[in-house]
This record gives structure tokens, C-alpha cells and sequence, in this order.
């Protein structure tokens, strides 16, 4: 009962954190138009940048991520995860990467820096995650995105300590 009350309020939280960072991650909307809506798959690689450790009740692990994104972002990307998991088996989640590729909308490629924050089941591999991506260079410059992303960890494939797919769906701004 108690690991549900506390699921459950986790993912009260993360709603509201949701909601209120919404104005903080895009621009003015004057100046650049409406958002526009944007949403696709993932498929990404988890490897083990260090040894898991023991820190208290809970595990830390270092993640070196990189995966594939389809849809409204089509490319690649390359970074880092940082899990806490915890007693219960929740995990929290914080990371970034590095996104090369295109986004609807517009020609060319180009980088966008990415970052992420959320939680995880480590008995279910169930995640959760609220991405914003901003600092865009070559045609992803002035890009700004707000998304959730969901998705399942699963077993490993080669070259990955485990592997994951899901979807994302959100908003995106195209900026001046």
C-alpha cells in the first residue's frame, strides 16, 4: 500500500512539474508562432559508465546512453543517464543528450541539446520522462521542444547492458 501512495504521488509531482514548465521551456509565443505538435518513437542503449554502487538504501548507476529517434525528430543520439534506484524498486531518472538529425519542419540537420528528468519501475522497466530540448545549432537552431516520454527497458541486446524502445509526444516551437 505504501509503495502505491508513494507511485502515486511521484506521479502527481511529475504532472505539476509537467504542467509548470511548460511557459519556461519555449520562448515567447509572439515572436515565433504557435506550437506545433510533435510525437514518434525511441529505441535507445544503456550501457554502464561505472560499476553500479551501494550508496544508503539506495543503488546508484551511471548510464551511457545512445538510440535512435523516429517521427516528428528523426536521427540519432549520444549521452548520459544518472539512476537512483531506490528501496521500493522507483527509480529516478535525470540525463542529457545530444540529438543529430532533422525535425519536421525543417530542411537540413543540425544538434539540439537535450534534457531529461522522470521515474522508472525497476520491476516492471516501466518509464516515464519529461524531455526539453533547446541550444540547437545548423538548421535545429532556434528549435525548443517540451515532450513526455514513455516507454519500456527491456533485456540486453549486443553492445548494450540493457535496451529500451517507446514513444514520445509533446510540443515544439519553431523560434526566429
Amino acid at each position: 500500500m505504501k509503495q502505491n501512495r508513494f507511485v502515486s504521488h511521484l506521479r502527481t509531482i511529475f504532472c505539476a512539474l509537467a504542467i509548470i514548465g511548460v511557459p519556461l521551456a519555449f520562448p515567447s509565443a509572439e515572436a515565433s508562432g504557435p506550437p506545433l505538435p510533435a510525437q514518434g518513437g525511441f529505441s535507445v542503449c544503456f550501457s554502464y559508465a561505472a560499476p553500479p554502487r551501494q550508496v544508503g538504501e539506495n543503488l546508484i548507476i551511471m548510464f551511457n546512453i545512445s538510440g535512435t529517434l523516429t517521427g516528428t525528430f528523426t536521427g540519432s543520439f549520444v549521452g548520459t543517464e544518472l539512476d537512483v534506484v531506490h528501496r521500493d524498486g522507483s527509480i529516478t531518472k535525470h540525463g542529457s543528450f545530444v540529438f543529430t538529425g532533422s525535425v519536421t519542419g525543417r530542411s537540413g540537420t543540425g544538434t539540439l541539446h537535450v534534457t531529461f528528468e522522470g521515474i522508472g519501475n525497476a520491476v516492471t522497466g516501466h518509464e516515464v520522462l519529461r524531455v526539453v530540448s533547446r541550444e540547437g545549432t545548423g538548421s535545429l537552431a532556434g528549435v525548443y521542444a517540451e515532450l513526455t516520454a514513455e516507454g519500456d527497458v527491456g533485456a540486453p541486446e549486443p553492445g548494450c547492458n540493457f535496451s529500451g524502445a517507446g514513444t514520445y509526444s509533446g510540443q515544439i516551437l519553431f523560434a526566429p
